[in-house]
């Protein structure tokens, strides 16, 4: 963390260094910069060859150029405006290199610079200052192009890839360049001897100025000769090398932004073995994975909209179904205490008979609700065993024929196959099953008709079937008849008051969930005006 502060410290002191400051400001660095410069040329005047005051002359206009180039801040705006800025900024470094730097030389007696060079006469160092100017212009062009070339490869991978090969040849070119240059001789020009009393001031300046100045503007011209032959070609084979890898991530990222903005059935072609394959392919798998992920949140959610829906309308249905009992009971309460010395008895047996059939309505209305409820949170108790279920069939007929003969003249009959085998069931649930498709059965089937309970066995399970000739079932009405408080529209049409008050719409989603609880399997084949015949499949014993 703390090389990670420094770093940005040093950054940040950097961008404030460079192209950070007013042009003013830089023109006043640079004239004290080469006023520093000319004072060191103007002490070593007498005691240098006219040479190396001629190379001092050509060190100042490049230094003082270039300090001007690295210090004043790019303008902003247009091309147009921002062209004007810099040809402006650079004839103020002519007029400030012609004028200003020459005339304070003058003043403070330094002529000796300009007139001990090697260059002809006092014109000849005044055009080379003036081009100072058109050097910073030429300079700054530089500037841009780097800088648009930087913000190009920082954007774009292909010209990242480009530059960072570009690199390696440009650092070959010069390494090549410094080592032949080494190599030549013009590094073993020999220096004039030097007096015994120079100063080290005055042999190191000549030093540089003879040798080293020569020599990188030497290496710099030939090095920038080399590159311009050189880096074209390599930048065209570096780009259609980049273009290979970069193409493929072009393509992912496309994806990945597709992707992103709700396309999960985007994919990449993988090509090839290398990273960028493996990234194509693990992206594709995130991608299944994801879209699996979603389809089942998408599932799961419309799964909890239907549950909500359906607990509203289970509230609904169930405050109705529970209200029409209670209301019955209570109003023949309420006629029967106003009207207890006038009723006669016979009067009075049949409304407490009917007051009996209500309770006996919601007593068994709550009952199913208790076993659906518990069902539903898997907290229904069940003992299944190995089960006769023929005397249970036979048993649960008996109970039903009379009532039903009574209420409505139908006669319930049962078919029961011998040596029927036993079935691993729970015997009060089993007993459930029957007596809510009897009571069904019963309910849609108008006088004079018949419901046969049906019991026999093939080599996978015993078959309990009820069948009747009632009214029978419409297709649309076929695949809810399981769902809670669902009735057809017979059923919604009249609120049907024959038998026992009519259907709450739970007995066969009651049997629905009990048979497989049990292991079982419920079905139902129907044609309108022609019967029903539900079918219970039980597991073996």
């Amino acid at each position: 963390m703390p090389q990670q502060t420094a770093a940005t410290a040093k950054t940040r002191a950097r961008q404030r260094f460079f192209w950070a400051a007013h042009p003013a400001r830089a023109l006043v660095e640079a004239w004290l910069l080469g006023l520093l410069i000319v004072l060191l040329l103007f002490l070593q005047a007498d005691y240098v060859p006219r040479s190396v005051l001629g190379n001092g002359l050509l060190f100042l206009c490049g230094t003082c150029g270039m300090w001007v180039v690295l210090r004043t801040r790019l303008p902003k705006g247009g091309r147009k405006k921002r062209a004007l800025w810099e040809l402006a900024v650079g004839v103020a470094v002519s007029v400030m290199m012609t004028a200003g730097l020459t005339i304070t030389v003058r003043l403070l007696g330094w002529d000796k610079v300009w007139l001990g060079t090697s260059l002809v006469g006092i014109p000849a160092h005044v055009l080379l200052l003036s081009a100072t100017g058109p050097g910073y212009v030429f300079a700054r062009v530089g500037v841009r192009v780097w800088l648009f070339w930087d913000r190009l490869r920082r954007q774009r991978m292909v010209w990242a890839m480009t530059h960072a090969h570009l690199v390696i040849v440009a650092s070959v070119a010069l390494l090549g360049m410094f080592a032949s240059l080494l190599a030549s001789s013009y590094s073993q020009i020999e220096t004039p001897v030097q007096p015994e009393a120079l100063r080290l001031l005055i042999s190191v300046t000549e030093e540089l100025l003879h040798f080293v100045f020569p020599a990188f503007s030497v290496l710099v011209v030939l090095t920038g000769f080399t590159l311009l032959i050189l880096l074209p070609p390599s930048a065209l084979f570096s780009f259609l090398v980049a273009r290979k890898t970069t193409r493929r991530l072009e393509t992912l990222a496309k994806t990945v932004r597709a992707l992103r903005q709700g396309d999960y059935a985007s994919r990449v072609e993988v090509v090839g073995e290398d990273e960028v394959g493996q990234l194509q392919s693990d992206f594709n798998a995130m991608a299944d994975d994801l879209e699996r992920t979603l389809h089942a949140l998408e599932t799961q959610r419309d799964t909890v909209s239907r549950l909500l829906q359906s607990r509203r309308e289970l509230m609904a249905s169930v405050s109705h179904e529970l209200r029409t009992p209670v209301a019955t009971v209570s109003a023949i309460l309420e006629s029967a205490l106003q009207r207890w010395e006038q009723t006669p008895p016979d009067a009075l047996r049949h409304e407490l008979e009917v007051m009996a059939g209500e309770v006996l309505r919601l007593q068994r209305l709550i009952d199913d609700l208790l076993t659906l409820s518990q069902a539903e949170v898997d907290k229904l108790a069940l003992d299944c065993q190995p089960t006769d279920v023929a005397p249970v069939v036979q048993r649960m007929v008996e109970a039903a024929a009379p009532l039903a003969w009574n209420a409505g003249r139908v006669e319930v009959v049962s078919e029961i196959a011998p040596d029927l085998p036993r079935a691993c069931v729970d015997q009060g649930r089993l007993e459930q099953v029957i007596a809510n498709l009897l009571r069904n059965a019963i309910r849609h089937t108008p006088p004079g008709g018949i419901v046969v309970a049906a019991a026999t066995a093939d080599a996978d399970a015993v078959i309990l079937q009820v069948r009747d000739t009632g009214e029978g079932i419409a297709p649309e009405d076929l695949p809810h008849i399981w769902d809670r408080f669902y009735r057809g529209e017979p059923d919604r049409a009249r609120e049907s008051a024959i038998r026992d008050g009519g259907g709450a719409g739970l007995g066969l989603a009651l049997v629905k969930e009990l048979s497989e609880m049990m292991g079982g399997s419920v079905s139902v084949e129907s044609r309108k005006g022609q019967g029903s015949c539900f079918t219970v499949r039980l597991p073996h014993a």
